[in-house]
C-alpha cells in the first residue's frame, strides 16, 4: 500500500500537516443607545475550563450523506438544519484569472452589488438615533488540552478526505459563539463584533412597521417572523448570548434583503427562550459603512473563519478571517474522516465540470491552500482545470472546503 499525499494544511494522523496560521481578537466597536441595550460589557475576571465534554469524531469508512446537526456543548440536536444560503446566496464566479486580478486590483467585488442601495432609517419618531462607541472583547481563557486527531487509514484505489468545519465557514460560526459565550463569558454584542469586526450596533427603530418575509411571503409580525428562522438555525439549546447574536444575525440578513429571507427558511413553535432571546435584541442590526451588514454565518469553521474572497470572490471588509478558539476542543466537525473510492470521485468530478480524468487518480485533486486560514482557494483538476475549493467541496459533498486530502496507491 502507498499513500500519495497530495497537500495537507492542518493537524491530523499520519498526515504532514502545518497548523493553520493564528490570529488575534479583534475588537471592535458598537452603538446602540436608542435601544438602550449597549450596558457596558462584564469581562470574567477568571475563566474556569470546561469539565467533561463529550466530543466523538466519527471514522466513516464508506461515502455517505452524514446527517446535519449542529453543537450544543454536551449534545448535539440532530432536528437543525444546514443554513440553505451556503448552495444560493453566492454563486461561483468563473472569470478567468487575469479578470481576478483585475477586479482584486480595483476593489470590485460582485457580492457588493447584491444590494448596493440598501439604507437603514436613521430616525425613531423623528428623533435622530445617537452613536456612541465602546470598547468590547472578553478574554479567551486557557483552552484545555487539544483533542486528538483522527486516526487516519487509506485503503488501495481510496481518496481519504480530513474537514475541519461544516458549511462554507465565512462570517459568524453558531458552534463557535456558543463556545464564546459558554466558555469565555462572551456577551452577544463580543460575539458580533468578533465575527464581523468593524461593524457597529444600531436598532432600526422599524420593527412596529415593518413587513417582514420568507421567501417573498408575508410571515407576521417581526418577532414571529426571527424567532422561527432562528428556531430553525440552532433552535433553544445554544448558550441564551449565542441566540442572542444569531437574531441580530439573522435579523440584518433579512433588512440587508429589503426585509426578505432570502434563503433562510423558518421553523414553527420557536421555544420560548427563543422567543426570549429574540425579543431582548428585536430591532438591533449591524452596520457597516452606512449600510445594513451581510452577516452570513454557518455551523463551525475548523479554528478559523474563512476570508469572504477566498470562499466567494467578494472582498468584504467585515468578513475577515477571525479565530474560533474552542473548535479544536469541542466542535464534533474538527476532523471528520471520510473515504471515496476513486471511482466515486471520478464520477462526481466528470459530471460536474465536463472532462475526462485521466489513469492516475493522484493528479486528479491539487488543492491550493490560503497560508492565512488554511482553507482550500483553488484546485487543479487532473491539469485539465481551475476550480475554486468550494466548489469542489460542494461537488464532492464535503463538510467543508476546509480539508486535507490524499490517495492510496
Amino acid at each position: 500500500m502507498f499513500i500519495c499525499s497530495m497537500t495537507v494544511f492542518a493537524g491530523a494522523v499520519s498526515m504532514d500537516v502545518p497548523d493553520a496560521q493564528e490570529q488575534e481578537n479583534d475588537v471592535a466597536v458598537s452603538g446602540s443607545e436608542e435601544a438602550e441595550t449597549s450596558a457596558d460589557v462584564t469581562v470574567p475576571a477568571d475563566i474556569t475550563d470546561p469539565e467533561d465534554v463529550p466530543v466523538t469524531v466519527t471514522e466513516e469508512e464508506s461515502v455517505v450523506t452524514p446527517e446535519w446537526y449542529k453543537a450544543e456543548i454536551t449534545d448535539y440536536d440532530s432536528s437543525l438544519s444546514l443554513i440553505s444560503y451556503e448552495l444560493s446566496e453566492l454563486e461561483i464566479d468563473m472569470r478567468t484569472d487575469e479578470e481576478k486580478a483585475a477586479d482584486r486590483e480595483a476593489g470590485i467585488r460582485s457580492l457588493c452589488d447584491i444590494n448596493p442601495a440598501s439604507k437603514f432609517k436613521l430616525t425613531k419618531n423623528g428623533n435622530e438615533v445617537s452613536l456612541t462607541d465602546k470598547e468590547t472583547g472578553s478574554h479567551v481563557g486557557q483552552a484545555p488540552p487539544e483533542k486528538a486527531m483522527p486516526y487516519v487509514e487509506g485503503h488501495p484505489g481510496e481518496f481519504t478526505f480530513v474537514t475541519y468545519g461544516w458549511g462554507h465557514g465565512v462570517g459568524l460560526s453558531q458552534n463557535g459563539a456558543n463556545f464564546y459565550a459558554t466558555y469565555a463569558g462572551w456577551s452577544y454584542q463580543d460575539i458580533l463584533f468578533h465575527y464581523y469586526p468593524g461593524t457597529y450596533l444600531m436598532n432600526t427603530g422599524m420593527t412596529d412597521e415593518e413587513e417582514l418575509t420568507i421567501g417573498g411571503v408575508p410571515a407576521g409580525d417581526t418577532i414571529d417572523v426571527i424567532a422561527e428562522i432562528v428556531n430553525r438555525e440552532i433552535g433553544g439549546s445554544m448558550n441564551y448570548e449565542a441566540i442572542k447574536a444569531q437574531a441580530v444575525a439573522v435579523y440584518t440578513y433579512l433588512k440587508y434583503h429589503n426585509d426578505d429571507s432570502a434563503d433562510l427558511l423558518g421553523k414553527p413553535d420557536p421555544p420560548q427562550i427563543v422567543y426570549d432571546a429574540c425579543n431582548e435584541v428585536l430591532g438591533e442590526a449591524l452596520f457597516y459603512d452606512g449600510k445594513y451588514a451581510l452577516t452570513m454565518f454557518s455551523a463551525s469553521s475548523g479554528g478559523v473563519t474563512a476570508n469572504c474572497y477566498e470562499v466567494f470572490y467578494a472582498d468584504i471588509p467585515y468578513l475577515r478571517s477571525v479565530p474560533s478558539a474552542y473548535d479544536e476542543q469541542y466542535d464534533p466537525h474538527y476532523g471528520t474522516v471520510t473515504y471515496y473510492p476513486a471511482s466515486e470521485v471520478k464520477r462526481l468530478i466528470e459530471e460536474k465540470w465536463d472532462i475526462t480524468l485521466s489513469d492516475d487518480p493522484g493528479k486528479w485533486i491539487k488543492p491550493v491552500y490560503s497560508s492565512e486560514t488554511g482553507y482550500v482557494t483553488d484546485v487543479t483538476i487532473d491539469d485539465q482545470i481551475s476550480v475554486r475549493g468550494y466548489e469542489l467541496k460542494l461537488a464532492l459533498d464535503l463538510k467543508s472546503s476546509k480539508f486535507n486530502v490524499s490517495y492510496t496507491y
